[in-house]
């Protein structure tokens, strides 16, 4: 998906990036705000949302709650990573369909030609050696 802010009014494109960019980092930092939130509420997620909560010798104090949203933050992460290679995989080959290639045989004359190369030998003595010297002290 390519956006193009072409003909648009400077407010609009500036209230475009503005709102990719906080999806941008509230999809960065899913991981820290579910953190934070677990930290937060932990008394009330250890007391109302725990599936232990009634086995307190387990000592789980919502870490179980924890876990699942963690694991279901991966999995729509992962979901959506393999939706996106799915989605490129697909593109590629209605890209290399559109593309053709061809090939030019160069012509070879079948008559000698008189060539003369000329090879010039490079020598590091040939170099100006006034600029490759150790600095001057005092």
């Amino acid at each position: 998906m390519v956006l193009t802010f072409a003909g648009m009014s400077p407010l609009f494109k500036s209230i475009s990036v503005v709102f990719f960019t906080g999806l941008l980092l509230l999809k960065t930092l899913m991981v820290p705000l579910i953190l934070m939130d677990f930290e937060l509420r932990h008394d009330y997620i250890a007391s109302e949302l725990c599936v232990n909560r009634d086995k307190p010798q387990l000592h789980c104090d919502g870490k179980c709650y924890l876990a699942k949203k963690l694991k279901a933050a991966q999995d729509s992460e992962e979901k959506e990573a393999s939706g996106r290679l799915l989605s490129q995989l697909l593109e590629v080959p209605a890209q290399l369909t559109q593309t053709h290639i061809t090939f030019h045989c160069p012509t070879v004359s079948s008559e000698p030609t008189n060539s003369t190369f000329t090879y010039l030998c490079f020598f590091p003595s040939s170099l100006p050696t006034d600029i490759f010297r150790p600095p001057k002290l005092g």
